[in-house]
């Protein structure tokens, strides 16, 4: 808290801190084409497109989170493949795993953490349940995550909203913002 009784630096030095962007479970097996997730998260899909994109341009980490376990909706085409609308690109790297939390019993934190990153920009499926997990967990692997904000979809917009709201968000300006991103975008 500073003098004035408020918080200081909401973001926790995200200005110059190096993060990874971490794209969780967009797989097919997640989504129905019909349903609420699929809705969701096709409002959120070109933020996330976008902030991939500046990622790559300026030479920061996408991670790409895939979940390995059964699909959720069984009889479904393609269950493991990404949800048609992700852009993916060969310089992504991709983690497997078999819990909710991102972090459990995969190798993400060393994916992360080679290319020097102290943080995770999180984005994907489901706010409630995976991306606010892989949330909680990043701090006992020494990484300072954030969501990003419009990049989180859920199965119940309100959960989508209440994650942003109890969890430190960045937008594309405060990425764009951030030193390693400067002048490279």
């Amino acid at each position: 808290m500073g003098s004035d009784g408020h918080m200081q630096d909401p973001l926790n030095g995200f200005s110059d801190r190096k993060v990874a962007l971490v794209i969780i479970d967009v797989q097919n097996k997640f989504v129905d084409p019909e349903g609420p997730v699929m809705e969701s998260l096709m409002k959120r899909m070109d933020r996330i497109n976008e902030a991939a994109d500046a990622f790559r341009r300026t030479g920061n980490p996408v991670v790409v989170v895939l979940f390995d376990g059964d699909s959720h909706s069984p009889g479904r085409e393609n269950p493991d493949g990404l949800v048609d609308g992700l852009r993916t690109s060969e310089t992504d790297e991709f983690v497997h795993k078999s819990y909710m939390n991102s972090f459990r019993e995969t190798d993400l934190e060393e994916v992360v953490k080679k290319h020097g990153c102290t943080g995770v920009v999180l984005a994907g499926l489901v706010a409630q349940y995976c991306v606010i997990s892989t949330y909680y967990a990043a701090f006992d692997h020494g990484l300072v995550p954030y969501m990003l904000k419009g990049g989180i979809a859920s199965n119940i917009e309100e959960k989508a909203d209440s994650v942003e709201r109890i969890c430190k968000c960045v937008g594309m300006e405060d990425i764009l913002g951030n030193v390693n991103f400067s002048g490279k975008a």
